[in-house]
């Protein structure tokens, strides 16, 4: 996930120094992630060093001064740019159950069934309880529907691969 374009897109709307961020971050926007303040501070300075945005030093309430982050025209333009092109689509070649399967069948006296039939089990259990919170999610924030929306749709996906599996190798 790209963070440095959602802290574009939060800046888009106005100036936001670094926590406030943060916090919008996990709160409204990616509710399952957390983000390390040390992440912002340090994607912000790239962003800054890359001109896409400014800051400026402000007095905060407790009389401390704060960096306030702005959004450049420049800033504007690579948010733009983003939202309008194609995300890339990870392929996860180096996945760990693949891995599983393929040494199963190297291996004397062990069944690549079994592994696949255990991974199909967790699958389950997980597809139960992502589809347990969709379920509960009803009325909440519709990016949180759509993100666990995602996760139904790719364990779905997963378990049918499963079935490709044992498939092929029976």
């Amino acid at each position: 996930m790209s963070i440095r374009h959602a802290i574009l897109g939060l800046l888009a709307n106005g100036p936001r120094h670094g926590y406030d961020l943060r916090a919008t971050y996990q709160d409204d926007l990616v509710r399952a992630g957390k983000l390390n303040i040390g992440q912002v501070y340090t994607t912000l300075d790239r962003l800054e060093r890359d001109g896409f945005v400014e800051h400026e030093r402000v007095v905060g309430a407790e009389g401390r001064d704060k960096k306030v982050y702005a959004l450049t025209a420049h800033g504007r333009a690579e948010l733009d740019r983003w939202i309008a092109g194609p995300s890339p689509m990870p392929l996860d070649l180096r996945n760990e159950v693949f891995l599983k399967i393929a040494i199963a069948r190297r291996i004397e006296g062990v069944d690549p069934q079994d592994v696949i039939e255990r991974e199909r089990r967790a699958c389950f259990e997980r597809l139960h309880e992502v589809t347990q919170a969709r379920a509960r999610a009803q009325g909440v924030a519709v990016e949180d529907e759509l993100l666990l929306d995602l996760a139904v749709l790719r364990l779905k996906a997963f378990l049918k691969w499963l079935d490709h599996c044992e498939e092929k190798l029976s």
